[in-house]
Formats: structure tokens, sequence, C-alpha cells
């Protein structure tokens, strides 16, 4: 078996819009090196300041170099037929595949990580960066950050992680095709990924201090994880997440709706950064009020961030126009008083006050809540005899929650409500919950509404929709 020993210089962080100003290659047959390859390369793209800094490499050592597709057939023939190794091969790798895939061919090898290697073979030595690993084994490296001076101590690395008791057979192991440790990220535990649950839950990707980097939900959580580092690497998210995730974690809900709601109150305490979904909420299109000059109360659209102020608000104008048209058809007045175009009508036929009163006897109409004081869904819990208890009151999410034993008939406000914590408000959330209560049939999954009035009495469910 040869092992092809890989260190490249880049032009940024990630694949997607950067790179590659050079490559170095160490053929090894993992106790000893038999081949050498290195060269600039001419990335097509002005080289950053900041990696400049770093590298040594700028705009001019490399304006008559190759480009990555003059070394492409080069290069392809000295990876062919070995495995793929580098210091975190998550990144040299994508920039590799990337590159040959811009130019139209596809290319894929088997790959090992000496960082993931190192971590196993090796324990006990704090930091597994390269420059740590090379001062704690006494392995030289006079070229740090550049191509070959950091290939050539990978290589040296490599050959001692060969040589332990394990180092075979781990690395056979880690070849497997599939197996967690040929794909996870360098720093995550195998045993992480055998701890998340196979069913729906919510996960958590985390740094080195346990900060949530990435909070996901899905309905077969390790699936989803896997498809979090597998197929195309190149995008800055996945570049970051290999680089910077050491945990990850999960909690199973019992049903997706759960998993959902769960998701988006983790995803507001936190904040992640690359959680961007939440961070951008979409404007609102609000309806507020006014009276002009005449004494006529009228109604307008407004999009705004939050509803707050509003009397009412929907997402889209299409949907807040049709709601303006309904509600002046229920008070018999002109849409012009909802700036919807038309002639208003004729003040001798209908003065400001029958107008107002008409006006806010159609809207106590409209908004009428179809909701209960209280509601408490009941969904499948984490374990047979377990609910997850999802409290609404007048149509929000107020709280989520376990219930452990068997619910009957008669369970009071009580005890349902002490098995729920509250949360934060959230209009994804509350959609959420109204779409449930509307038209149940799309939960999807056994679950049962238990509703109590203003005074906390037991009423029957009824759906308005």
């Amino acid at each position: 078996m040869k092992f092809a020993v890989v260190d490249i210089e880049t032009t940024g962080s990630h694949a997607r819009g950067h790179g590659i100003t050079e490559i170095a290659v160490v053929i090894t047959d993992g106790t000893t090196s038999v081949e050498r390859w290195e060269t600039l390369v001419d990335p097509g793209i002005p080289i950053p300041p900041h990696i400049t800094r770093l590298t040594g490499i700028d705009d001019d050592l490399v304006a008559a170099a190759p480009t990555f597709a003059d070394v492409a057939d080069e290069l392809e023939a000295l990876l062919n037929d070995c495995v793929f190794v580098a210091h975190n091969v998550g990144f040299d790798y994508a920039f590799i595949r990337g590159h040959f895939e811009e130019l139209g061919r596809a290319w894929s090898r088997p790959k090992l990580c000496t960082v993931r290697l190192a971590r196993k073979l090796l324990p006990g030595m704090g930091s597994y960066g390269l420059g740590n690993l090379c001062q704690r084994l006494e392995i030289p490296n006079d070229a740090r950050h550049r191509a070959m001076g950091d290939a050539a101590a990978t290589a040296q690395l490599f050959h001692l992680l060969w040589a332990t008791p394990q180092g075979p057979e781990v690395m056979e192991r880690a070849l497997k095709k599939g197996t967690r440790e040929s794909w996870l990220p360098q720093h995550v535990p195998a045993a992480d990924f055998d701890a998340l649950p196979t069913g729906a839950g919510v996960y958590q990707m985390l740094d080195q201090r346990g900060t949530p980097l990435y909070i996901g939900m899905s309905h077969q959580v390790r699936t989803r994880i896997r498809s979090h580092f597998t197929g195309d690497l190149s995008s800055a998210r996945r570049q970051a997440l290999l680089r910077d995730v050491h945990h990850i974690t999960a909690e199973p809900t019992g049903s997706v709706l759960y998993a959902r709601l769960l998701e988006d109150v983790l995803i507001r305490t936190h904040w992640p950064i690359h959680n961007r979904a939440q961070k951008h909420q979409p404007l609102l299109h609000t309806i507020v009020s006014y009276r002009d000059r005449q004494g006529y109360d009228r109604l307008m659209v407004k999009k705004a961030r939050t509803s707050r102020g509003s009397i009412h608000h929907l997402s889209g104008a299409v949907e807040a126009r049709d709601w303006l048209y309904e509600l002046a058809r229920i008070a018999g007045c002109s849409p012009a008083y909802f700036g919807l175009g038309g002639a208003a009508d004729d003040p001798e036929a209908r003065g400001a006050a029958t107008h107002n009163a008409q006006l806010a006897a159609a809207l106590e109409q409209v908004l009428a809540s179809p909701y209960p004081a209280h509601a408490f869904l009941l969904l499948p819990g984490r374990a047979h005899d377990e609910a997850g208890v999802v409290y609404v009151a007048e149509g929000r999410l107020s709280g989520l929650g376990w219930l452990t034993g068997p619910i009957t008939e008669g369970v009071d406000f009580t005890t349902l409500a002490d098995a729920v914590q509250s949360v934060a408000r959230s209009g994804l959330a509350d959609a959420l919950v109204q779409g449930a209560f509307l038209q149940p049939e799309t939960i999807g999954a056994r679950h049962e509404w238990r509703c109590f009035d203003a005074d906390e009495s037991p009423i029957p469910f009824v759906s308005k929709a």
C-alpha cells in the first residue's frame, strides 16, 4: 500500500471561491519516503496580505507558476493508487477535489487524517496541531507554513504513527469505506456519533469550549449528521465545521414537531454563528391604523421586522391585501379606506362615527382568536412511558417539557403546566403550533390536544380552521 502525504497552501480557508498557491506530495510506504513532488501554483486570484505574511507566498512569486489545470495530469498520476494523507485531511482533500471538479474531472481517493490518528495512537499530547506535535516528538520542520516543509513533517509523523503497536490496524479500520473515522471532523470522538439517536431529535455541534456552532433537527439524527460531513465539502460552512467542531451532542424528541420547536428555542437561546436562517428574519406585512383629518379610521399595510404596535400581521403582501378586502366586505366600507384604491364612501351617506363603529365591530369579528386560552399538545416522548408536552397559550408557544407516566382522561391543568418550562416567544414557533391546531392531520405523529378555558377548566378540542 502506498500513501501520498499532501500539504497545500491556499488563498483562503475554504475551497469554494479560493485558490491553491502551492502543493507538496511525499509518497511513502508507511515507513520510508520514496518520492517527493512540489510546485507553486498560480491561483488565478490575488493572494491576500495576511496569507502572504503567514506563508511568504505573494503574487510575484506565483506570477510565472503553472495553473492547477497545467499540473492536474501530473498530480493525478502521482496520487493514483495512493491513500491520501494530510494533517486535517478534510481541508486539503476538499481543495484538491474541488479543483479537479472545476476542470470537469471526477476524482476521489481513500483518505486518512493524521490529526485523528494521532489522537488515537498518541494520547495525552494536549494540542494536536502540527507545530505542537513536531515539537513534542522532535520532528524537524524548518519551513513551517510552506507546502513541502509541512508535508515532510507530516510524513515523519505518519511514520511514527505507523510504527506504533496498533498503527496499521487502526489505519486499516479507518480506511474501511463508510466508517465514522473516515468522515467525522478531526476533533470529534467516534463515541459522540455512537451516542446519537437514530430517530427524531435536535443536535448541537460544539466548539472546544462547548459553545454551539450549529444547531439542527432531523427525523433521523445520525443520518443527518453524516450528511453534514460527506458529499461536497467545499463550502465555507462545511470547512469551518470540519475544522472547529470538537463534540456533537443530541437530544431525542420522539416526534418531528417537537424537534422543530426545540430547535427554534435552542437557536434563539444560543444564536450559533452558523445558523443564519433565524438571524435574518423576513419582513412582516403588518396592519396598522390611523385616523385621517375627517375623523375616519383607516388601515394600511406596513412592512416591519416585528408585529409590535400593529393590529394584525401576515407573511406576504397578497395575504395582507386579501385580508383587508375581506375586512372591508365585513365592515361594509370601501377598500379605499385601507389603501387599496378606489373611491371612498360619500361622507354625507356615512359619517365618521358610523364608519368607525362598523370597522371596530368588523375587526373584533375577524380578530377573534380560534385558539383556547390554554392548550397542551401531547406528543410521543423519548420513551414509551413518556409524552412530549407543548404548551400553547392563546395560539402562541409558551412552554415545552416532558411528562412521565400514564396520562389519564382527567389530567388537570396544573399537572400539565408543571411539566413544561417557559420559552421565549417566536414567530416561527407560533406558526408551527397554530398550524398543528388548525390542521391537526399535518402533525404526522400520534398526538392529543388537551384544552382549558381562561379559568383553567377543561373544554373540548375544536379546530376552527
